[in-house]
């Protein structure tokens, strides 16, 4: 489907470290089909609690399989495939939602235990939680809210590959804006970074899709396909529910603006649009597997 070309990294900024040719980057040349990868974090809804409100576990989990459930009948209309990054809290409250994913054709992978409060051993308690859940092998990993998660760890854990970069800067969470914009490898583990623009390298994440005027943030998705031959995206289930129906949680204009059916909507016209173009959707575990079958 596609040829890569593998070549050392001369420097490179990654996190503070100097990579000097310690890992490997990938050009990924498509031939005729570019890759799209679409990925939505299920977790429990735990956003309120940045502004002192603390739904239950069972209400949090409900509002996510909410999202989850419009996101799948959106994926399955669309005939896309996508990959789910599922915190144990989610998977072990709300089966029914894991099971129709695979049963759909898509990817479970982890995003840690609780997402409130990660903690030491997720990375490997997350494994197994979701394993003995699905009968699946996990082999992907997201670090819940993009923090800094160790490769070697993830890798020594039996892990495929890491989702957790987003190289670009935002406020208050992270600045990664020396790190690498494509794919690489380091310590055995396949990194999928989050598509940012090229040059300016501009957020093409959730958020972005809520607050740019949709046709610009559509024309930036689609020239950061045409640019590198892949486009990464993360969403969350809770955005696709209306959260500006619900002032008791007490989320931001930030967060709640777009969401709800207009995000439905944007979705579907994301998805059409990039198929026009000739984007293939596929999980992130096959990117990997396709990448580490070429080493």
């Amino acid at each position: 489907m596609f040829n890569v070309q593998w070549f050392n990294v001369q420097w490179s900024m990654f996190n503070g470290q100097w990579f000097n040719g310690q890992c490997s980057m990938v050009n990924v040349q498509w031939s005729m089909i570019k890759n799209v990868l679409l990925s939505f974090d299920a977790e429990e809804f735990d956003l309120p609690r940045e502004n002192g409100v603390q739904l239950p576990l069972e209400e949090a989990v409900s509002i996510s399989r909410g999202g989850v459930s419009v996101i799948l009948d959106i994926l399955k209309e669309s005939e896309v495939q996508a990959t789910f990054f599922c915190t144990t809290n989610f998977a072990t409250h709300a089966p029914d939602a894991v099971r129709r994913m695979l049963a759909d054709g898509h990817e479970v992978a982890s995003h840690g235990c609780d997402h409130w409060r990660p903690a030491p051993g997720d990375i490997a308690r997350s494994k197994h939680t979701l394993e003995d859940l699905t009968g699946e092998r996990i082999l992907g990993y997201r670090q819940p809210r993009m923090a800094a998660v160790s490769m070697q760890e993830l890798a020594a854990h039996g892990y495929l590959y890491d989702a957790s970069l987003h190289p670009t800067f935002i406020p208050g969470r992270y600045m990664h804006w020396g790190a690498p914009r494509v794919p690489f490898v380091k310590d055995g583990l396949v990194e999928l970074p989050m598509s940012v623009t090229p040059w300016l390298r501009l957020p093409l994440f959730w958020l972005a899709c809520h607050h740019y005027p949709f046709p610009l943030y559509r024309w930036l998705c689609q020239r950061t396909l045409r640019h590198d031959g892949l486009l990464a995206l993360y969403f969350h289930p809770w955005e696709f529910v209306p959260l500006r129906e619900h002032p008791e949680w007490k989320v931001p204009w930030l967060i709640h603006r777009q969401s709800g059916t207009p995000m439905q909507e944007r979705l579907r016209a994301l998805i059409a649009a990039l198929k026009r173009q000739g984007g293939g959707f596929c999980t992130y575990r096959r990117m990997a597997e396709e990448m580490k079958n070429r080493l």
